[in-house]
């Protein structure tokens, strides 16, 4: 399969998995996105207050001379005002990349879980539960959604300084978005390599090779993650159950 054909089969792959998830009982995994969101959602927000506000702070100290001069007044009430909401914008820029990994990370266990359970659905292959293994599966993955935030992060820095160059920095917007779909579909599809005995390098080879697979499910994932509130729950359960139909599916293609 071409990279196209295995992007549109990493799109159409979450039909099936909406229909698998319903009609085999997985629905319950909804629960979990549901709380784990609340929790991301109301920390995420505080932590962005106190961050914000610290740094307002701390910039305004620095800059006040101790002047009583009525456009010294002004300036700083300016500066108050677009620090308070400035600050915040981009904070909450940066924290809404971020988040997406944490759902990732805190997810892990049940996402490895709902990719077993559909292998079982598809294959009939049974994985006897191992708590050793369990806990391999899951620190993997966590591991695997570090190492690609901290790698996207360092991307969206790097980009940044080129970002108004002519030609080549247009088409940096673009290309961070399809490295993020990329990253968010190798987290999902990585539960299945790691039950095939694929190590990490393997892995990373692996979605190289399949990588229209790994951005047409990150493509979807991403859109369903930013619909408000219901998106997150969504994302987090139909996005691996479709990383592994979309797997199985190609192995019979």
């Amino acid at each position: 399969m071409n990279v196209f054909e295995q992007f549109g089969l990493g799109v159409k792959s979450y039909i099936k998995a909406l229909s698998l998830v319903i009609n085999n009982g997985l629905w319950i995994y909804f629960i979990y996105p549901v709380v784990i969101y609340i929790l991301l959602f109301y920390l995420g927000f505080q932590f962005i207050h106190y961050l914000s506000d610290s740094l307002e702070s701390s910039i305004l100290a620095y800059i006040d001379s101790g002047s009583a001069a009525s456009w010294f007044s002004f300036l700083k009430g300016f500066l108050h005002f677009f620090l308070s909401i400035g600050l915040k914008i981009i904070f909450f820029f940066i924290y809404s990349t971020i988040s997406k990994y944490l759902v990732l990370i805190f997810m892990s266990p049940i996402m490895a879980i709902l990719s077993e359970k559909t292998e079982t659905i598809l294959t009939g292959r049974k994985y006897p539960f191992n708590t050793l293994h369990f806990t391999k599966d899951v620190l993997r993955g966590v591991a695997l959604a570090f190492r690609n935030m901290v790698f996207q992060l360092t991307l969206v820095l790097l980009t940044s300084c080129i970002v108004w160059v002519p030609i080549i920095g247009w088409l940096c917007p673009l290309f961070l978005l399809l490295l993020s779909y990329y990253f968010y579909g190798f987290s999902m599809i990585d539960y299945v390599n790691e039950r095939k005995k694929l190590n990490i390098p393997n892995s990373i080879q692996y979605m190289r090779n399949n990588k229209g697979l790994a951005i047409g499910n990150g493509f979807v994932f991403s859109l369903l993650f930013n619909i408000p509130i219901i998106g997150v729950i969504i994302a987090s359960v139909l996005s691996p159950v479709a990383g592994c139909v979309a797997v199985v599916e190609m192995e019979h293609h």
